[in-house]
């Protein structure tokens, strides 16, 4: 069967997410990762030996044999959600009927149209679709398939091919926006995230108007990552996301080139005098722990202490003094980092949801849990586990946490057998855990996971680092521009450093990146600076209340609260706080 289409789930549906992959690996690691279905594609395929998607689009070999020849053999014995078979109509000698019978008896769940002609445009399209092997063929295919009781998705890339898929009675409509960019061997796309979502939208809308049972979903172009998928998913209704490249080609692509050249480096190390011990250079140090400060020293020396151990540690400080970025680097340096780590944000999260998403649930246990759900803490297990905004986690969750640490286990909801815990704690939070309200957080939790706290001043709070860091970002930005970098002049320097920086690193990286675009010379002068801020800081003038700043600082972001806080020169848990007095949250609707 396909993936559940039943009134009680269009009357609250539930945003699908499938893959569009190649390999019985790749099926596993998207299933394990909460695909609701896969689609074995022969662009897959082509991914996996090296080629781009572009090329299941051309007479190398029979397409409905290739991907039978792997789907059955490594897809199908793995896979515990539905697969739909991508099956090409372009043959005119082909036997539809026939084909599809091959496909069902095979196990298919379904079919969809793929390789297909709606990415195909010009005179060739339209000499197809006068032969009769174009998109017409294909939802003739896609009818055949229902007559025989399968599933049916559409690949589609104009309205007028998704209404008429919907109105032959696709299950699944697929906006396709083109092929995947990104990566190495991604296409080119002047297309952007937010024109694409109006393009999707009014597309969905269209499919709503003839047929209340498809679900519309979108794949392509623009969008490569989740954070990408929600900026869209501001703009555009849609009812899931399918990925293809964005899933198996682009993170292998970037992970194995990150591993591969990790082992060059420690290669080249053992080659230095001074052998591993060279990574200790304060040029490995991350930037945010740069500088000749008290507050820099401090934090750095303790940095230094903890990359290599286990130990919980919480990154302390305001919103864009660079937190992250000394997470990861303490992953990347720690006992773990032949993982991924991964990021849970604990703010603006209702306890029951944020239980679910650490413990995960048995099947039936619960509303949301119509099948196994893995928690957090299973699927990180041997890994780093950060738990952003953790000073906003609600207290029951913070004692069932700690509950699990002591244990050295957990249990799903529902399950009779304990897991065990084998994840390295890191956290974010506005400040040391230690000092909040007993009313905010709990003293054991709070002991535990802040016993190791390194705290990021603020950057108008260590001017004295302000000339390395400067240095560093402009020399970050020439790399970027393949380009000499820029040097400051000395009314330029005393301008940034008059400055009070409410968004720290982030801002200053920021300015400097608008004055190097800004400076035609080699010499950044003061001219070529942006108002450091103005625009946020003192926008807060031109309203009649407080409330109305904050608004209009949300509705500006699309609700993206990060980018809110930055723009109004204040930090996330300001922002949050701010929010909740003035009832705003019901406002921002989709939330980060």
């Amino acid at each position: 069967m396909g993936p559940d289409l039943s009134g009680s789930q269009r009357e609250q549906p539930r945003f699908m997410v499938g893959a569009a992959i190649g390999t019985g690996m790749a099926a596993q690691s998207a299933t394990r990762g909460g695909a609701d279905f896969l689609i074995a594609l022969s662009a897959g395929r082509m991914r996996c030996i090296g080629e781009p998607s572009v090329a299941a689009m051309l007479p190398l070999r029979d397409s409905n044999d290739f991907v039978l020849s792997f789907a059955r053999s490594e897809i199908l014995p793995r896979a515990t959600v539905p697969v739909y078979f991508g099956a090409a109509s372009f043959d005119p000698r082909l036997d539809l009927a026939e084909l599809v019978e091959r496909i069902a008896k095979a196990g298919f769940a379904g079919i969809a149209n793929f390789p297909t002609s709606i990415l195909i445009d010009g005179q060739y399209r339209a000499f197809l679709e006068r032969s009769g092997v174009g998109f017409g063929r294909e939802l003739e295919l896609l009818r055949v398939a229902r007559e025989r009781g399968l599933s049916t998705l559409a690949y589609t890339h104009t309205a007028e091919e998704a209404v008429e898929a919907a109105l032959q009675g696709a299950d699944i409509v697929n906006i396709d926006l083109g092929w995947n960019v990104g990566g190495v061997l991604g296409a080119v796309s002047h297309l952007r995230v937010d024109d694409a979502g109006l393009i999707a939208n009014a597309i969905a809308q269209q499919v709503r108007a003839v047929s209340r049972k498809t679900r519309c979903l979108i794949e392509g172009g623009p969008i490569v990552s989740p954070k990408q998928l929600e900026e869209f998913c501001q703009i555009a209704r849609v009812d899931g996301y399918i990925g293809g490249s964005t899933i198996d080609r682009v993170p292998s692509e970037s992970a194995i080139e990150v591993v591969t050249a990790a082992f060059k480096a420690i290669g080249m190390a053992r080659q230095q005098p001074d052998g591993l011990d060279s990574r200790f250079n304060p040029r490995r140090f991350p930037r945010p722990l740069w500088g000749h400060s008290h507050a820099a020293e401090t934090a750095r020396a303790l940095f230094n202490r903890l990359t290599t151990t286990d130990y919980p540690v919480v990154i302390a400080g305001e919103a864009g003094t660079g937190r992250r970025e000394i997470a990861r680097a303490l992953h990347r340096f720690g006992p773990r980092q032949a993982r991924d780590m991964v990021s849970l944000p604990c703010a603006n999260q209702g306890a029951e949801r944020l239980k679910l998403d650490l413990f995960g649930c048995m099947a039936g246990m619960h509303p949301s849990a119509v099948k196994h759900r893995l928690g957090w803490l299973e699927i990180v297990h041997s890994s780093s586990l950060l738990l952003d905004d953790v000073d906003e986690m609600p207290l029951e969750v913070q004692r069932a946490l700690l509950d699990a640490v002591e244990a050295g286990s957990f249990w799903r909801y529902g399950s009779e057998t304990p897991s065990p815990l084998n994840v390295r704690f890191l956290a974010i939070a506005g400040e040391d855990l230690r000092h909040l309200p007993a009313a905010g957080i709990d003293a054991r939790f709070a002991e535990w996971l802040g016993c190791f706290t390194i705290v990021l001043p603020p950057l108008r709070e260590r001017s004295e680092d302000l000339p390395s860091l400067i240095d560093e970002s402009l020399r970050m930005i020439g790399l970027r521009r393949q380009s000499e970098p820029k040097s400051l002049d000395p009314a330029a320097f005393r301008a940034l450093a008059a400055h009070r920086w409410p968004g720290n690193l982030r801002e200053l990286d920021s300015v400097l990146e608008q004055a190097v675009l800004a400076c035609s010379g080699s010499v950044i002068l003061e001219q070529h600076l942006p108002p450091p801020g103005a625009e946020a800081t003192s926008s807060a003038r031109n309203f009649r209340s407080e409330k109305e700043w904050i608004l209009h600082g949300l509705k500006r972001n699309r609700f993206r609260r990060s980018q809110t806080s930055e723009y109004l020169g204040i930090s996330r848990k300001t922002l949050y706080n701010k929010m909740r007095t003035y009832g705003l949250q019901s406002a921002a609707g989709l939330e980060e």
